[in-house]
């Protein structure tokens, strides 16, 4: 807890900063952090600043507009009799708008998409800011369902100018009801767009019972459902940054064969999280593939070729993804976080011969990116394998002995 506490704060403290300024006030827009700006509602194109009346045409809101300036130009802000104006580029050439409350920075793009809703979200007939800004909260609600997205638009504040600014800035989507039209929500969790930042894991954690399950990695308040005490084997892990806190969660399989989220480390003292250091009373866990072995914690030597076969053992201890457990060796600890990326399911027996170049490039093992010959180790050759695996982007991994051991070759070099 306390390692997830500091690692928080440093998190904070990076996109901080030391700025103060409120999100309300009026502001010249910082030209070093933003470049555009989002037009809301219609607003007059001037061919000169101090003419008023030199009106050449408008801009229809809502859009993004880019600022006509370089970084080393300063002649795109003036301010007379009050007003404040920044030159813009148009269709017909760099011109000038009044920075009034129609103009926000930030950005704005079409959409073409579906997403999931996993809570109730409030329905806005335009996003609340700037001249659309309301004291009257919105009494529409939308229920969890599938939507389709038109637009987003992402709000900052003219101001802004730090990192935390711009994680913080809220992201406003566009979205087609079919009672009400075109709505705007802000903010919602899209699970959809956090399904790549699932990792395999076998990590085994303790329930205590008063952990919180969810069906997705996100609490939704009232929906989640209680633990049941005891120890429970991941499949999952995913760890994500949601503006500027970052979260990570494990995703479970219950009894009845559905699958649920608890977070790993909960954020405030009235949240309860599972224990991942414990004592355990010789309970049984599963190898669900081949696993090395090694004498102590910590141990991840990856020389070692000391395999478990895939089975249930006794374990009688966990530590933050080692499990000690009962071996025909004796007792031995795993590591159930590494176990699925050094011996990936779907591995195979062959016997195909492989062809190395000077290029080549071996691994330890197929998912963990750990180099064990690099380019120029080897002279052209072919030699013959004993397993493959196929990984999900379709490139094909052998099992090769070589001159300092076994290692695992892809059959085209890898982007790194």
């Amino acid at each position: 807890m306390k390692k997830v506490a500091k690692y928080a704060l440093a998190m904070s403290l990076l996109y901080g900063g030391f700025s103060f300024f409120s999100t309300s006030a009026a502001a010249r827009i910082d030209l070093m952090s933003n470049r555009q700006l989002v037009v809301l509602s219609e607003t007059n194109l001037l061919d000169d600043y101090r003419n008023p009346n030199s009106i050449v045409g408008s801009i229809s809101g809502m859009q993004m507009v880019e600022v006509a300036c370089t970084l080393n130009d300063s002649n795109c802000l003036a301010n007379i009799q009050g007003k404040e104006y920044i030159r813009i580029k148009t269709w017909i050439g760099e011109k000038w708008i009044e920075d009034d409350n129609k103009i926000t920075a930030g950005g704005y793009w079409e959409e073409d998409r579906d997403i999931a809703l996993v809570e109730d979200m409030k329905l806005y007939d335009q996003p609340d800011v700037g001249v659309y800004s309301s004291a009257e909260p919105p009494k529409d609600i939308i229920a969890p369902q599938k939507v389709h997205v038109t637009a987003i638009y992402n709000y900052l504040y003219k101001g802004a100018h730090t990192g935390r600014a711009m994680l913080e800035a809220p992201m406003w989507y566009r979205i087609s009801t079919k009672q009400q039209g075109e709505k705007w929500i802000v903010d919602p969790f899209i699970p959809e767009d956090f399904q790549d930042k699932e990792r395999s894991t076998d990590r085994v954690v303790k329930m205590t019972g008063n952990e919180l399950l969810y069906d997705h990695p996100y609490v939704v308040q009232g929906k989640g459902v209680k633990a049941t005490p005891g120890i429970v084997q991941a499949v999952a892990s995913s760890i994500f940054r949601i503006k500027t806190q970052i979260y990570e969660w494990f995703k479970i399989q219950l009894q009845d064969g559905t699958y649920k989220w608890v977070k790993t480390y909960p954020l405030f003292e009235s949240e309860s999280g599972p224990l991942m250091q414990s004592d355990l009373d010789n309970e049984k866990i599963t190898l669900r593939t081949a696993t090395r072995y090694f004498d102590i914690d910590g141990d991840a030597s990856k020389s070692l070729q000391n395999w478990l076969q895939p089975g249930t053992y006794i374990a009688d201890k966990i530590n933050e993804g080692w499990a000690r457990i009962q071996t025909p060796f004796g007792w031995k600890v795993v590591n159930l976080d590494r176990a699925p990326f050094e011996r990936p399911q779907g591995i195979t027996i062959t016997e195909e011969k492989v062809q190395l170049t000077s290029e080549t490039k071996t691994y330890y093992f197929p998912l963990t990116g750990e180099v064990s010959h690099e380019a120029g180790s080897f002279k052209d050759q072919e030699v013959l394998s004993f397993e493959k695996w196929i990984s999900p982007e379709g490139i094909n991994w052998y099992h090769i002995s070589t001159y300092s051991g076994i290692v695992w070759v892809p059959d085209k070099l890898l982007q790194e």
